[in-house]
């Protein structure tokens, strides 16, 4: 694991998020914990969605990509590193990968039946992800499914040059609210000590 930092001058981070995930890839992430994650909750997620149009937000090199295709979803990638997207163009076929940022989706309004964003939001500030909540809803359609898991915590660090933001549960709870998601019952085996999911619809 990379050194822990104190926040001091946030700068760019988002730029300096993306340089750092173009040249540590993978293993900047701790794939192995979000993979047993995934698993878990892609039963939930999959029971509640209407149609099979999904987008995977922060989708890396595709790792949850490839596993929501071969759940017979109509999957899209995105993500802000195209040396990641790269790879996942390489690894996973008959699959679109779009770069993006997270804060301005570009999609239209009610283009998916689902959003899958499984350990990328807590790589934004909290304002950010305020923002992020909006626009995930505003590509949704009504009655469309919400899957992220996030660092559980309080908070903010640097670590390996990426900027991380821990959330409470209750915190999570309020902003979901307030960007018009219905959430629920957070006591999901999916939920560890380290990662928070949270499962909503709009």
């Amino acid at each position: 694991m990379g050194k822990y930092h104190p926040l001091e001058d946030m700068g760019d981070y988002v730029n300096q998020n993306k340089e750092t995930f173009d040249r540590l890839g993978t293993s900047a992430t701790e794939v192995e914990e979000l993979d047993h994650m995934a698993k878990l909750a892609l039963p939930g997620f999959q029971m509640l969605l209407a149609g099979g149009r999904v987008l995977d937000v922060g989708c890396g090199v595709g790792i949850d990509s490839l596993r929501l295709k071969r759940h017979m979803l109509d999957v899209q990638g995105l993500d802000i590193s195209e040396v990641m997207l790269a790879e996942a163009k390489r690894l996973v076929e008959g699959v679109p990968f779009w770069q993006g940022d997270f804060r301005a989706l570009p999609f239209a309004p009610d283009s998916f039946d689902g959003v899958w964003a499984n350990g990328s939001l807590f790589y934004v500030t909290t304002a950010d992800l305020q923002q992020t909540l909006q626009e995930v809803r505003r590509i949704l359609k009504t009655g469309g499914v919400f899957f992220a898991s996030y660092l559980q915590g309080e908070g903010e660090f640097y670590r390996n040059s990426l900027y991380h933001h821990c959330y409470r549960p209750e915190e999570l709870e309020q902003y979901y609210r307030e960007a018009g998601f219905k959430t629920f019952d957070q006591s999901l085996e999916t939920s560890t000590n380290k990662y928070v999911c949270i499962l909503a619809v709009k």
